[in-house]
């Protein structure tokens, strides 16, 4: 037995001595000459084994005694000399600099290369298209080979994605960035792990820093989403200008989410000077792209003549077209069309079909709005349980004018247990949004909110 482990323990020796000589091989050095303010001359030690692209390595101590590693990459390479683009704040002359080369196409690169990825060397391949094993085996392999080659964890990190292991994605997407801190399709895949992933790995600001160095990089997929979140205040302050600025680029691009978004700056004066002309132009634009949000707000702006001549006719168009695309509030907007015969003639029976779909969907104002109806009794025959019943589903998903009259329920007992602190507490919830009927309610039976 002891014969046979020191065997397997020679081998093994050998294997690695051979690993470490491939990898070595694959690596040029030369020596800093001199210093500019973003790139450094380097000396080859071997002129001609390097060429524009290859990526530069400098190792320093820092005062704590730990390795600090600068990276840029060759952008031009002279007679015996390389000149780098490199941070060179930290650096000095005489410091010896490591030079890996760009890798060659490998097996990993037909079998798990990303869509839109600038570093790519081969045809995309889509999540759905990948084999699994294959592309393990392939990306472990190229690794092993080019372990300074960041397109390579880049693609391990979209297959660990694919393969729903978010976090064993976001450490291989992460030391992608190491080696290339300007890899916009990885800033973009780590903002949306961040933005969308699993709670516990979730963290907004670090996602909508990585999606503004995607946008700013010109990754389109990033620009409308650092848009709403500088516009929605998510993972920072709000910023209606920075919204604008990417919304803006992007539409001009033909994005129809950005179109719609920056018709809505434009009608509201949100970082930039209300224009309901341009407002009108990109939601008819968004909407010719077939973008259901711009055409309920066509129907909107038609509705209640928002720059335009009030037509509800053309407003009904509008709900209608983005109602068949299964937008929510324009369902509603095109129920009540049908209830009280709005550029329709009136059909009560649609409009419940209507209201009754986008209550099922989640919609709390059609909740409400069928609350309302059986409360009323109508169009329908009065039901206070049923009404009691659809303004209780709108309260709980935080409606406040469902709340109220949910408490104005409780406190009558129609169609509901009386329960006087069970109304109060309804009130108070809707009084903290702002609704003005629950805090006159409230001042009333001279209670807080």
């Amino acid at each position: 037995m002891n014969a046979r482990f020191s065997i397997l323990l020679l081998v093994s020796l050998i294997f690695s001595a051979v690993a470490v000589q491939a990898e070595e091989s694959l690596e040029s050095k030369g020596v800093i000459l001199s210093l500019e303010q973003d790139s450094a001359t380097v000396s080859l030690e071997v002129a001609g084994s390097v060429k524009p692209g290859d990526r530069v390595r400098i190792d320093k101590i820092n005062e704590d005694e730990e390795i600090d590693t600068i990276r840029g990459a060759v952008i031009e390479v002279l007679e015996t000399d390389a000149i780098v683009q490199i941070e060179t704040s930290k650096l000095e002359i005489g410091e010896t600099a490591r030079i890996f080369p760009v890798a060659p196409a490998l097996e990993a690169d037909i079998l798990a290369s990303i869509p839109d990825d600038k570093f790519s060397v081969s045809d995309p391949v889509d999540d759905d298209k990948m084999d699994h094993k294959a592309s393990l085996e392939a990306c472990r392999a190229a690794l092993n080979e080019f372990p300074e080659e960041p397109r390579f964890h880049a693609q391990l990190g979209r297959l660990l994605e694919v393969l729903e292991k978010p976090a064993s994605a976001i450490l291989s997407y992460e030391r992608a960035l190491e080696l290339e801190p300007d890899y916009p399709v990885v800033l973009h895949k780590l903002a949306s792990l961040r933005f969308f992933g699993p709670e516990e790995l979730r963290d907004l600001q670090v996602a909508r820093d990585y999606y503004r160095r995607a946008a700013e990089l010109e990754f389109d997929a990033a620009m409308p989403v650092i848009g709403s979140m500088s516009r929605d205040a998510s993972g920072g302050p709000r910023d209606y200008e920075a919204a604008v600025h990417w919304f803006e680029i992007a539409a001009q691009k033909g994005n129809p989410y950005s179109q719609n978004a920056l018709a809505q700056c434009y009608e509201n004066a949100w970082g930039i000077d209300q224009d309901i002309s341009k407002a009108l132009l990109w939601y008819r634009s968004s909407a010719e792209l077939d973008h259901a949000p711009a055409m309920w707000n066509l129907g909107r702006v038609f509705d209640q003549g928002i720059g335009v001549t009030a037509n509800e006719s053309i407003a009904f168009d509008w709900y209608g077209k983005a109602a068949k695309r299964g937008h929510l509030e324009a369902t509603v907007a095109l129920a009540d069309c049908y209830l009280n015969g709005r550029g329709i003639k009136a059909d009560t029976e649609i409009a419940l079909e209507l209201f009754n779909d986008a209550s099922e969907r989640g919609s709390s104002d059609a909740m409400r709005r069928l609350a309302s109806i059986y409360l009323d009794g109508v169009v329908v025959k009065k039901d206070y349980d049923i009404a009691a019943s659809f303004y209780r589903k709108a309260a709980d998903k935080g409606d406040p004018a469902a709340q109220f009259s949910l408490a104005v329920m409780l406190e009558k007992g129609q169609g509901i247990a009386r329960n006087r602190d069970a109304a109060i507490a309804w009130y108070q919830d809707a009084a903290r949004q702002g609704h003005n009927s629950s805090q006159k309610r409230l001042l009333k039976l001279q209670l807080d909110w």
